[in-house]
């Protein structure tokens, strides 16, 4: 087995851990909630902008009927409508960001159920099919439907384009289209001032935009229920999917590589975390021995920290007379 076969099992490994697959899954949990609560106070914004628009209508229609014009009355109106607009322009902002970011990794995580991105499903298209005029009534509609897809249920055992749609995203497109349609023509049919039919076009267009806000309530609570039904059955198809393949944890459930460490291979030349490099002192104290590349003492000669042994040539100490008598010697065995 050469070093490259084992490429999950070496040494500078945070617990010989296999490394985390290519292009895991994005969590949706959190975007789901954001966008729950962003979605419902937009609808909470439409409210206030249908009441600053009936509040309009109301006062464009006296000065219909009566002939005169309440100065301070007309202040107040086109204030309220203002300040609902303002707030309105905000929340949708920040709403629009976050939905975004969750339909852009809503069709990422396609790729982790098998799904092979064509045409408007791709990811890209998830950020890019907002910003086309006209267009983005339909093809950020047609990236959730076709991702949407995917994650049926019931059709797992078929590919991806004959399995079952979800529907909620059909109903929250049309609300919508309808919606902004409406907004448009809203805009669209502002007069200017100083013609002669302002009042009769600015009811219009206040009428319209109140028609408008009625289908953004409508279609908030549709994307509401469409972002977390997607989420809901993305996760439960991943999860099937992680659970055929084996029991897979997800990425927060790897064991954490220590730091300045990497999962995989080091490049070329790199030591792999927690060695030192190569001629450079480790911590702690220096080994026993001679260090590398000193010179060692000549052959015979004592080590540093050893006695020198006797020599053969030294003069011996004479026998002491009260000790032990020396052995006889021994006796050489008869001959023959």
């Amino acid at each position: 087995m050469s070093f490259n076969d084992a490429s999950d099992q070496r040494w500078g490994n945070a617990a010989w851990a296999p490394q985390p697959p290519a292009g895991e899954p994005s969590g949706l949990g959190g975007l789901r909630t954001a966008l729950t609560v962003l979605l419902a106070v937009i609808a909470a914004a439409s409210v206030l902008s249908i009441a600053a628009y009936a509040g309009r209508i109301g006062y464009v229609g006296d000065v219909i009927d009566s002939g005169s014009i309440d100065r301070q009355r007309a202040e107040d109106v086109d204030a309220f409508v203002a300040l609902a607009v303002i707030l309105w322009v905000l929340v949708f902002l920040a709403t629009a960001v976050v939905f975004i970011v969750w339909q852009y990794r809503h069709a990422k995580n396609t790729r982790a159920l098998g799904h092979e991105h064509v045409g408007v499903s791709k990811p890209g298209w998830a950020i890019g099919g907002w910003f086309i005029p006209l267009a983005n009534l339909v093809i950020p509609a047609l990236n959730l439907y076709r991702n949407g897809r995917v994650s049926d249920p019931d059709g797992a055992d078929r590919p991806p384009y004959e399995r079952r749609g979800p529907g909620v995203v059909v109903a929250w497109a049309i609300c919508w289209g309808l919606a902004a349609t409406l907004d448009r023509g809203a805009q669209n049919s502002i007069p200017d001032e100083r013609s002669s039919d302002y009042i009769d076009g600015l009811r219009t267009a206040d009428q319209l935009s109140l028609a408008a806000n009625v289908g953004y309530i409508a279609a908030a609570a549709l994307a509401i229920l469409m972002v977390r039904t997607l989420t809901t059955r993305q996760e439960a198809a991943l999860a099937a999917r992680m659970g055929s393949a084996g029991g897979q944890p997800p990425y927060a459930a790897w064991p954490a590589a220590p730091p300045g460490a990497s999962y995989g291979q080091q490049p070329y030349g790199q030591q792999p975390s927690g060695q030192q490099p190569y001629g450079q002192p480790a911590y702690g104290p220096p080994p026993g021995g001679t260090p590398y590349g000193q010179p060692a003492p000549p052959y015979g000669q004592p080590q540093p920290g050893q006695n020198p042994p006797p020599s053969p040539f030294a003069p011996s100490d004479p026998p002491n007379p009260d000790g032990p008598a020396a052995p006889p010697p021994p006796v050489p065995p008869p001959a023959p």
